[in-house]
């Protein structure tokens, strides 16, 4: 099969990295050309037999999605066009599926249908999702719930399949800890609006009232994170709260938590979740992404409304001050991610839904 494959994922141009790693499995034995649209990256990257990333920075994302589509006005021939998301790339990856007369497979990872919109943003990206994945032959989303948002906006059930974002479970279920010995929660988290993490600092400092020698490590950086420095701060918790910015390796601080706690207003998945569950955490997450799924309330994990502090707060007091009830939602968190397909089986069913999109035209 011949793919041409857009994305703004930028690690892709990293050999090395997961998701490099991830595009070489799931296209091994096609002619895939991934085209990653990364303003002020310039440089093309072959990651496998036959499979080559190639950039057009530009000095701004307009920019870089000029280039892009300047290139793509002579694409070769291919048989698929898959798009990462369905707005930016998918914009793209439509224009380019109807010049060259191929099947269009979308991508939608971010859980955007079957919820109120996030802000502004959310509601002036919307309607674009909604018109290119209404063109779509083929759309993958990662959830359950994620495919009940499809619906929702009029896609046939046929044309969605729900594939899972694969972690490489084994690499986590290693990961030496003990939560009961531990008096630290953690949060592996991009530190932007729509993941909760005022109303997390406001549930911990809740928490922390009654048990003072309780610590928080907010693991990640983004464009908030003065201000919730600052929040920690008025809410008496500065010293108990660590923001630690940043880190290619998740698992120490994994190795060091006593409960994972995921705060956002909506996800897609959850990887960070997922991690946390393979590592033998219990969960403390809002009702988003995975949640449902494979966290599942009182099984392996609780599970409480978005942006709610109270009700977040009372589930991290159960858990924290509960040992017998730590260690059974964390087994029961490691027993629930044991059943996700691996990278392997993931690329496989990759594979079979872009072969349906293509026998689709």
């Amino acid at each position: 099969m011949r793919l041409l494959s857009i994305s703004l994922d930028r690690a892709i141009l990293d050999p090395t990295s997961a998701a490099a790693r991830r595009q070489a499995l799931t296209y091994a034995g096609f002619e895939a050309v991934i085209v990653v649209v990364a303003p002020g990256i310039a440089q093309d990257v072959d990651l496998a037999s036959g499979i080559r990333a190639k950039t057009f920075g530009g000095t701004s994302k307009f920019g870089a999605f000029m280039q892009a589509w300047a290139h793509l006005r002579t694409a070769e021939p291919c048989d698929v066009v898959t798009a990462q998301e369905p707005v930016f790339t998918g914009m793209l990856a439509l224009r380019v599926a109807r010049r060259l007369r191929c099947a269009l497979h979308v991508q939608d990872h971010s859980g955007l249908f079957g919820r109120r919109a996030f802000g502004w943003r959310e509601r002036v990206l919307r309607p674009v999702a909604t018109f290119v994945l209404r063109k779509a032959d083929r759309i993958r989303t990662v959830s359950q719930r994620g495919k009940r948002g499809l619906i929702a906006i009029g896609i046939p059930e046929s044309n969605i399949d729900v594939i899972p974002i694969a972690t490489d479970i084994a690499r986590f279920s290693s990961v030496d800890q003990s939560p009961t010995l531990s008096n630290q929660l953690l949060c592996i988290s991009r530190l932007e609006p729509e993941k909760g993490i005022g109303v997390l600092l406001s549930a911990f400092a809740r928490l922390h009232k009654t048990h003072p020698e309780a610590s928080l490590v907010i693991v990640g950086d983004g464009s908030q994170r003065m201000t919730l420095e600052k929040l920690a701060r008025s809410f008496h918790v500065g010293d108990a709260v660590l923001f630690a910015g940043k880190a290619d390796d998740v698992r120490p601080y994994l190795s060091r938590a006593a409960l994972y706690v995921q705060p956002s207003y909506f996800e897609g998945w959850g990887m960070a979740v997922i991690e946390a569950a393979a590592s033998g955490l219990p969960i403390v997450m809002t009702d988003v992404g995975c949640a449902g799924e494979v966290i599942k309330d009182g099984e392996s994990g609780l599970v409480v409304p978005p942006g709610n502090a109270q009700a977040l707060a009372a589930a991290l007091e159960r858990v924290y001050a509960d040992a017998p009830l730590r260690n059974m939602l964390a087994a029961g968190a490691r027993r629930a991610v044991k059943e996700l397909p691996t990278p392997e089986d993931a690329a496989v069913a990759i594979r079979a839904s872009l072969a349906a999109a293509r026998r689709s035209v």
